[in-house]
């Protein structure tokens, strides 16, 4: 095969990590260099993939010294939220790099989000936002369901969330637009409760949420977040002429012709159903092995675009702005700061229960119990 895309890796923690095992499994990449304030860190994550030939990471603890010293031609990002935008927007900037992996949520908030897909199209930079979760054989397939009309037309679609909406269901309502054929969402309603300070990765976050989202087709989507105990990635999709429950995993399907649920087990392009970490494995490698293909020339689309992560964002942020308004948020957003952070500054969203708490702080070392770019 043609040589393999050199991969420069910012972040040393379990997302970029989810990263690399998809560059690596793929097969179409070398990790070469890796970025992260603590070497102790880097010298675990080293640990970690020393069994893969592909990986011969260069150590730095200045990302931008790796970007102008390794020259990777892809860039991946998994620090906090708050870090998105400014290392994507850096990334992009540098020279040379032909793609961008960053992670989800695309940003905290969607000004930031905006100037990200900004820099990449002036500068010529592929930018893939990681819903991995479009790769996923069950999605895929009851995505092909939809368009085959095994369940009729689609009238709603729900999911239960938790741990705050940018974090947990900024991958369902990317997986909403997925499954209706990535069809815009025209307007959103929803309401939230914070009585805590809770944060989630440097971003302040709700404690409970209701959204409901309107889609040109007239399907609707639901989320209910933190509202009940339950909490699972996948939803109910409800049709015309049938039903569908699908997992990261398998799926059910029920219609006039299935004779109750029949049960979808698909395996994946890279690993068969039931592997370990099945969802984390065959998702990273199907979404960098497209990356591959987008970055090299030989398509056109990578389905996590960034245009996609921003859509993900913009429907998260349109609950929050409903909230705010009072009112059904037509789209596009005309907000771009986050409408939650506007909420709590002007005290829309009094604490009852004070004291800060970012509920990822477990993942960080040492006396760090902020991102990284936080100077507080």
């Amino acid at each position: 095969m043609a040589d393999k895309l050199r991969v420069g890796v910012i972040g040393s923690g379990g997302m970029t990590q989810n990263h690399s095992k998809g560059y690596l499994n793929s097969g179409q990449y070398e990790i070469v260099a890796l970025a992260d304030l603590s070497q102790e860190v880097m010298d675990e994550y080293d640990e970690a993939f020393s069994e893969y030939d592909d990986y011969k990471a260069q150590h730095f603890t200045d990302f931008r010294e790796m970007l102008q010293v390794a020259k990777p031609d892809v860039v991946s990002i998994g620090v906090w939220h708050s870090g998105h935008a400014p290392m994507t927007v850096a990334a992009a900037a540098a020279g040379g790099v032909k793609a961008i992996l960053c992670e989800k949520p695309m940003a905290d908030s969607l000004g930031a989000a905006a100037e990200m897909l900004m820099v990449c199209e002036r500068n010529n930079v592929k930018l893939v936002i990681g819903h991995q979760r479009r790769f996923l054989p069950a999605y895929t397939l009851a995505k092909q369901m939809i368009e085959d009309g095994e369940i009729g037309d689609v009238r709603l679609i729900t999911s239960v969330a938790g741990d705050g909406l940018p974090n947990y269901a900024s991958h369902q309502t990317d997986m909403f637009r997925y499954l209706l054929g990535d069809i815009e969402c025209t307007w959103v309603m929803g309401n939230v409760e914070r009585e805590t300070d809770h944060w989630e990765r440097s971003t302040q976050i709700e404690d409970k949420a209701l959204a409901v989202f309107g889609f040109e087709n007239d399907a609707q989507a639901m989320i209910v977040s933190d509202l009940t105990p339950v909490r699972w990635q996948g939803a109910r999709i409800y049709g015309s002429e049938g039903m569908i429950e699908m997992t990261t995993d398998d799926l059910y399907l029920m219609n006039a012709k299935s004779g109750g649920w029949a049960h979808h087990k698909p395996d994946g392009e890279f690993f068969k159903y039931g592997a370990d970490r099945f969802e984390w494995v065959e998702g990273g490698a199907g979404q960098a092995r497209e990356l591959a293909d987008w970055a090299s020339g030989r398509s056109d689309y990578h389905r996590g675009n960034g245009e996609n992560g921003y859509k993900a964002l913009e429907m998260v942020h349109a609950v929050y702005e409903s909230a705010r308004l009072h009112t059904q948020v037509q789209m596009p957003m005309k907000t771009m700061a986050n409408p939650l952070d506007l909420m709590i500054e002007d005290g829309h969203l009094p604490v009852r229960y004070p004291g800060k708490h970012d509920i990822r702080a477990n993942r960080l070392r040492g006396e760090n119990l902020g991102a990284d770019t936080d100077n507080s």
